[in-house]
């Protein structure tokens, strides 16, 4: 097998092990659903859990090449690596058309009342991000 090879199996597995915890998943599956970068602090809201999980998650995400950040002043932005191959179609298909399952539904539900307080498309009550 050439090196090439090695490289493209060994990343599969990397992501694959980033998206085997349910938090991660939960956290790709919203980038997914939002189809646009979104702030950590919205993610902590929809997610309902502490910034502290939410970023430790979004940093093995980050890692793994499944998602990528970008700053904007002082927000931190996510969002799906477009083109990531067949785990980010995975990823998309939890999300949409339809959520996976309730807890998904429920975090989509919230993400999305939270994205609907942004003006002109940023995230204006933030946290210490």
């Amino acid at each position: 097998m050439a090196k090439h090879d090695n490289r493209d199996i060994n990343a599969s597995v990397k992501a694959l092990k980033a998206l085997a915890e349910p938090k991660r998943l939960r956290a790709a599956a919203l980038l997914a659903r939002a189809g646009r970068p979104v702030c950590v602090c919205e993610l902590v809201d929809a997610m309902r859990e502490s910034q502290y999980n939410v970023s430790r998650c979004l940093g093995a995400l980050c890692a793994a090449g499944i998602i990528r950040k970008e700053k904007s002043g002082r927000w931190a932005m996510y969002s799906l690596v477009p083109g990531a191959g067949p785990l980010n179609a995975f990823v998309k298909r939890l999300a949409k058309p339809a959520p996976c399952c309730g807890i998904v539904a429920g975090d989509i539900a919230r993400l999305e009342k939270r994205l609907a307080l942004r003006r002109d498309g940023v995230c204006v009550i933030g946290c210490k991000c």
